[in-house]
């Protein structure tokens, strides 16, 4: 390699890795990777690469570590806490993983697909389907986020109650260490117990130790029998003994449980292309999902007999149980449509809070009331995967409040909210990471030794602090 003697040469010398039609050097085509989709962060890049290889993530990292250039790693930008946005130092190296989207191999017979890292969520579903399997992950942004991502956050979603986050989704990994140094452990196996089991280190860590090129992830069988159902619940407590109920009499077949409450009904009902599915108005309501691949199992009757036995001890008001699959996509709607259209209508204080599901009532009722006591008048609106103890909490300023005030209101609401979290034995941080949104907070509710033994797991893979610095730590 010539001697390379300031970042102009380095630069270059990047774009001839990658090839001339896999680079953007033109700030004023930047735009959609400098910016996250809430427009809460923003940085600066001279260069975004897009591999299409793993040899080619390999050079790139080797040369930058080489001369302590910092890289961000993107995959579908579709994240909420600004993880995969560059600083504004304008020193920082993007490596969209885009072009690397090819699935290599799906077993059929062993339940596992082989791809890489930048193939869309959407897409690695419908060739599961296509395959005669399932893929089970599932989120609001599965149409442009992309599987490298949803592993290097651990994402999360509306079958987490049923198949668990990606971490648990992942059988083998391949990793491209800070110094080009590539991990190749794309096993298919579930029983390998052969030392530490290192994927799980990538899994979560959001770029900061590698950057995952390729994976191994686990197929199910397809759900050919599914019924679906509103339920209006009588209070939150209620709602919880509905799933503890189900949860009795239906064993796993439970695939979602997931909560909103009668503010965002009422949201849906007003702003959003959505038919009101019920006559009157509730409090609280759960969307409850059964699936199974036996097709012999009756699931709409097993669902009436747990709702009926609820309704008799007055813990659910009313229910409807989707007739066909049409009436079934209209209820998934509810749920889906409520993040775009909460952002749309203001800028709020949002919470990604779990806590264990037996404590959820006291968290709501706790967080409600605190925020109350601050700013009087404001607007909450909570929903969320209540089968994993996982809610969303936005908090909206009153019409009395100014933008000023209420901002100034943010870090005692904040701090408020995580401190009662804290106290249920809650997570500040349920499925979104820590990024650069939560880095207080993960320093405020760890303990020492555990930022402590972060850090030296931090220095053990990236000791030129190179792979997405100033995120998580």
């Amino acid at each position: 390699m010539k001697n390379i003697k300031n970042i102009e040469d380095i630069l270059e010398q990047l774009k001839v890795i990658v090839g001339v039609n896999n680079f953007i050097d033109d700030v004023l085509k930047m735009d959609a990777y400098l910016r996250d989709w809430r427009d809460q962060f923003q940085g600066l890049s001279p260069l975004i690469l897009k591999p299409t290889d793993s040899a080619m993530v390999s050079e790139i990292l080797a040369l930058c570590n080489k001369h302590q250039i910092s890289v961000v790693p993107q995959g579908g930008n579709t994240g909420l806490v600004g993880g995969c946005i560059p600083s504004n130092t304008n020193k920082e190296i993007i490596i969209s993983l885009e072009k690397m989207n090819q699935i290599l191999d799906i077993d059929s017979i062993n339940y596992t697909m082989t791809l890489e890292a930048g193939c869309i969520l959407s897409e690695v579903q419908d060739a599961a389907l296509n395959a005669d399997r399932l893929f089970p992950l599932s989120l609001a942004a599965e149409g442009s986020c992309q599987i490298g991502g949803n592993l290097s956050t651990n994402a999360g979603g509306t079958a987490v109650l049923r198949y668990g986050n990606a971490k648990e989704l992942v059988l083998g990994l391949e990793v491209v260490l800070a110094d080009g140094s590539i991990v190749n452990s794309l096993k298919r196996l579930r029983k390998d117990n052969t030392g530490y089991d290192l994927k799980q280190l990538f899994l979560g860590s959001e770029g900061t130790l590698g950057i995952i090129t390729k994976a191994v992830i686990k197929l199910f069988p397809i759900p050919t029998n599914k019924v679906t159902s509103i339920v209006a619940t009588a209070n939150l407590e209620s709602t919880i003994d509905l799933l503890v109920k189900l949860r009795e009499r239906t064993g796993d077949i439970i695939s979602a449980f997931e909560y909103i409450d009668g503010a965002c009904i009422d949201l849906l009902s007003n702003q959003a292309d959505v038919k009101n599915i019920f006559n009157k108005k509730y409090e609280h309501y759960a969307l409850v999902e059964l699936s199974s691949s036996r097709g012999s199992e009756d699931l709409k009757l097993l669902l009436e007999d747990s709702i009926a036995s609820s309704i008799l001890d007055e813990s659910v008001i009313d229910a409807i149980i989707a007739s066909n699959e049409t009436q079934t996509a209209e209820f998934w709607k509810l749920r889906e449509t409520l993040p775009g259209l909460l952002k749309s209508i203001g800028e709020p204080i949002t919470f990604d809070i779990s806590v264990p599901i037996s404590l959820l009532p006291k968290l709501i009722k706790g967080a409600k009331k605190a925020c109350n006591k601050i700013s009087k008048g404001s607007r909450v609106f909570i929903f969320g995967h209540v089968g994993d103890g996982n809610i969303h909490y936005y908090f909206f300023k009153s019409t009395k409040t100014s933008k000023v005030e209420f901002l100034a209101m943010k870090s005692e609401i904040k701090s408020l909210v995580y401190k009662i979290t804290a106290e249920l034995d809650g997570s500040f941080s349920a499925e979104h990471g820590i990024g650069l949104a939560k880095k207080q907070e993960l320093k405020d509710f760890s303990s020492e030794a555990e930022i402590d033994l972060m850090k030296v797991i931090k220095k053990s893979f990236d000791p030129n602090n190179i792979m997405n610095p100033g995120k998580i730590l």
